[in-house]
């Protein structure tokens, strides 16, 4: 009995050392200890079928990704400041904390996008779907809505003043 005692101990042991590691990791990742590197391309067709993890914290200001399929996308802490993404497949996209400040989204398909605490600064989002996107505590300061489909969207604790 003692034996045994022993080894589920040595295991509850194991498990929280991962635990603490797993915790210390994400709190790194949360407070911006990894730096975001640089779009590695402005051609558009080279971020098409970028699988799910691997566009978070990268930098995409400035490029343009006009019509991209970015569908489902993992865009955690990304920037897209000033980039166009006019027409753009983002349905399903997860863009949390993500930087848009001065994006052209206009006619953008954010259908069920995740964009909770997203930066939508002077933002551009004529015309663009965001049925049921989450907007929850995002920053719409300046951004023009007008014509933009919201059946849905969760648009609880936005932040500044938006022209609809």
């Amino acid at each position: 009995m003692e034996e045994e005692a022993r080894k589920i101990l040595q295991r509850l042991i194991i498990v929280s050392v991962i635990l603490v590691i797993s915790i210390i990791l994400n709190v790194l990742l949360y407070m911006g200890s990894i730096q975001p590197v640089s779009c590695p391309s402005q051609d558009t067709a080279a971020v098409q079928g970028y699988t799910s993890q691997s566009m978070s914290y990268l930098d995409y200001s400035g490029v343009s990704l006009e019509g991209a399929d970015l569908a489902k996308i993992n865009a955690y802490k990304t920037k897209f400041a000033g980039a166009d993404l006019r027409r753009a497949d983002l349905h399903g996209a997860k863009m949390t904390l993500a930087d848009l400040t001065g994006a052209d989204l206009s006619g953008a398909d954010l259908v069920g996008a995740k964009l909770d605490y997203a930066i939508l600064r002077n933002a551009d989002l004529t015309g663009a779907d965001l049925s049921y996107a989450d907007l929850k505590c995002a920053d719409l300061t300046g951004a023009n809505l007008k014509d933009a489909i919201l059946e849905g969207a969760d648009m609880n604790y936005i932040i500044g003043e938006y022209t609809r």
